[in-house]
Parts: C-alpha cells; structure tokens; sequence
C-alpha cells in the first residue's frame, strides 16, 4: 500500500473542481509517462486513484450519465470553449479599428447552456457568448448537436448490420444516450460536411 492523495469534487458555477483533503491509503499507481494527449503521468495517476476510490465504493462508471468519461469530456469541452473565447477576444483587440472599438471593444457576455451528444454520452456545456456576437467556436460549430466521432460510431454500427432501432437502443444501454431512428437515418444519410472535427458525419441542430 503507498499513499496517496485524496479528492473531492465541488462545484463553484458550472465548473467542478477536484479538492485536495489529505493523505489517505490507496493502492499501489503505476507511474506512466506522458501521453500522446499530453496528459502527464501526475494527472494520469490521479484519475488511476480516482478510478480505484469509485471502485472500493459504488463502482466506476465510465460512459453513460454519472459517468466518469462523460465528466471528463464536459470538462475539456468547456475548457477548450473558455480558450477559444479569450481567443477571440485577443484578436478583437488588437484589431485597428475592429467592430466595437468607438464603445470600447468586444467583451464577454455570459452563456448559454447546450447539450452535445458525445461517444461517451451525453454533456453539458456552457458555450461563451460575446457583446458583439461575432463568436463563432471552431470546436462547438452553432447548429452543431452531435460530435463527428459520435457519428462515426453510428456509420461503424450501420456497416455491422445493425438497424435504426438496434443502435438507438445499444445507444441507450451503453451510452445513456436518448435519440431516435429518424436521429441516426440523419446520420447515415447526409452528405454534409457541417461537423465537430475529430470524425466523419454530419452535425445537424
């Protein structure tokens, strides 16, 4: 047995953040070098130490609501949203007499909340919004709804043989996810090229 460190999640706003509370009994981690993700071997131990306290608890769960995976990508999500964000602001500024400038330029101007149906289930994120309304996320496109690797995943089941009805309910079981038939036939069928990057398939509102 080694020591570790113990978390907390609490939440201030929409963002959880992990609490250090103490030293407490774990099992041995693994350390592990730094991924090609970039995540390093201190971050990649703690979720290893999380994911050992879930289940000496009341089990882990990966995928699906309450999952971990699911927490993570809202988390990333939004974190890459708040970067484009200042992002775009930056570039606003110091742009000579870009839009905004005779009333002091762009700025924030709170959020709305959207869901996005990932691989890993359904998320949550609250996308930046600007005075001027010139924001326009590379991550999160505006009518976007559904990731490209989410799709991906649905044109991997189609080719398997599987039917409309048999992936919205392995989609249901595994994921958590609520969609319909008519959802995945929109998946399957279209052409367009309106999509979160990271896969093939269409984004549709």
């Amino acid at each position: 047995m080694s020591t570790t460190t113990d978390h907390r999640i609490e939440t201030l706003g929409s963002v959880s953040l992990a609490v250090v509370d103490g030293s407490v009994q774990g099992a041995d981690v693994k350390s592990m070098p730094v991924s090609p993700n970039g995540l390093s071997s201190e971050l990649l131990e703690e979720l290893a130490a999380l994911a050992a306290e879930k289940v000496r608890g009341e089990g882990l769960r990966l995928m699906g609501e309450g999952g971990l995976l699911p927490e993570l990508a809202q988390h990333l999500m939004q974190a890459a949203l708040e970067a484009e964000m200042d992002e775009h602001l930056a570039a606003e500024a110091g742009r000579v007499g870009g839009r905004g400038s005779r009333s002091g330029g762009n700025m924030r101007n709170g959020y709305r909340a959207k869901k996005v149906m990932t691989e890993v289930g359904a998320v949550t994120v609250q996308v930046p919004r600007d005075r001027l309304g010139t924001f326009r996320p590379r991550m999160l496109p505006v009518y976007a709804r559904r990731t490209g690797a989410l799709d991906d995943l649905v044109i991997s089941l189609t080719a398997k043989g599987l039917t409309s009805g048999e992936i919205v309910s392995h989609l249901a079981q595994t994921y958590g996810m609520t969609t319909t038939k008519e959802t995945i036939s929109t998946i399957t069928d279209s052409d367009s090229d309106t999509r979160i990057p990271g896969g093939r398939g269409s984004i549709t509102d």
